[in-house]
């Protein structure tokens, strides 16, 4: 499944942990044709769990019984189908883009400076200090949110 839970049924994950993780590769099936480089394959083991390129792909399906040259590709790559859901995502909805922004300063506003990649911790300590957990204000001070 893609991050925002659209995607698949996890048939191929699920299968690779049901069996013990013997199994990793996965090839979908849509994307088989002549163009071996097209062949969407995935691994599922630990060193590689991710996409991944196959020497000799086309052989190893013809020995399952699928002829790569005689077939052609039907479905779209995850690689392709990434593509489409960023060009089609709306990052305004997270970035605030066009809004009016008051800035909140004063009594009761709390707030740290980030310092390029501190904004995860930042927000969890300006959580913690909010008063919205109500066991750590009390113990470290801060008055409780109330409703």
């Amino acid at each position: 499944k893609n991050w925002d839970g659209s995607g698949g049924s996890n048939g191929a994950l699920d299968h690779y942990k049901e069996t013990g993780g013997i199994y990793p590769l996965v090839v979908k099936l849509g994307t088989v044709c002549a163009d071996e480089e097209s062949i969407d394959c995935y691994s599922y083991a630990p060193d590689e769990d991710g996409p991944v390129r196959i020497p000799g792909l086309a052989a190893l399906l013809a020995r399952r019984g699928i002829n790569a040259a005689s077939m052609r590709k039907v479905e779209k790559s995850t690689a392709e189908l990434e593509v489409e859901l960023n060009a089609s995502y709306a990052f305004d909805a997270i970035t605030e883009a066009g809004a009016d922004l008051v800035p909140a300063s004063g009594p009761g506003h709390r707030g740290l400076v980030n310092l390029g990649n501190s904004c995860y911790v930042n927000s969890i300590l300006q959580l913690l200090c909010s008063g919205a957990v109500g066991h750590v204000a009390d113990r470290y001070g801060g008055a409780p949110l109330t409703a």
